[in-house]
């Protein structure tokens, strides 16, 4: 009866061991989920920057609406949204504006300048104009425009 309780204790931790593991590996491959993802790991959607813990408001909205078994369903839709409300989309901060992103593409524009969508002081730097755009005959041209309109 003894031994019968050791096994049944042994299988009980086993059972545990892989279910923590199984756990952790699912929500790990979220950041896989995302574009740029990886650059700030489970920080992502979780408020520690480990993972774990309570979700931030961009993870909040990913676990309210766009989780599909499991997975992030990242489209256009969620790209649009401001999960922090700072006037910067979720798409915009995390590199992906128009939300065109599959997981298995490379990750979209520049990595170091990806923001945390659930922070409202970290916004994308402005796009640096071109050189037709900062030009004088730009310029001109805009104020062209506006007396015609």
């Amino acid at each position: 009866m003894a031994v019968t309780k050791r096994w049944s204790a042994v299988a009980l931790a086993a059972l545990l061991v892989i279910g923590v593991s199984f756990e952790a590996e699912a929500r790990g491959k979220r950041v896989g989920q995302i574009p740029n993802g990886s650059a700030l790991g489970c920080a992502n959607c979780h408020v520690a920057a480990g993972g774990g813990g309570p979700r931030n408001s961009f993870g909040q909205m990913v676990g309210t609406s766009f989780l599909s078994g499991g997975d992030v369903v990242w489209g256009a839709e969620l790209a649009a949204l401001d999960a922090d409300g700072d006037g910067a989309t979720n798409g915009e901060e995390l590199g992906d504006p128009e939300g065109t992103w599959s997981i298995g593409d490379a990750n979209p524009g520049d990595v170091a300048a990806v923001t945390k969508p659930w922070d409202a002081d970290s916004r994308p730097p402005e796009p640096t104009p071109t050189a037709v755009e900062a030009s004088t005959w730009a310029a001109v041209k805009a104020l062209l425009q506006e007396r015609v309109e």
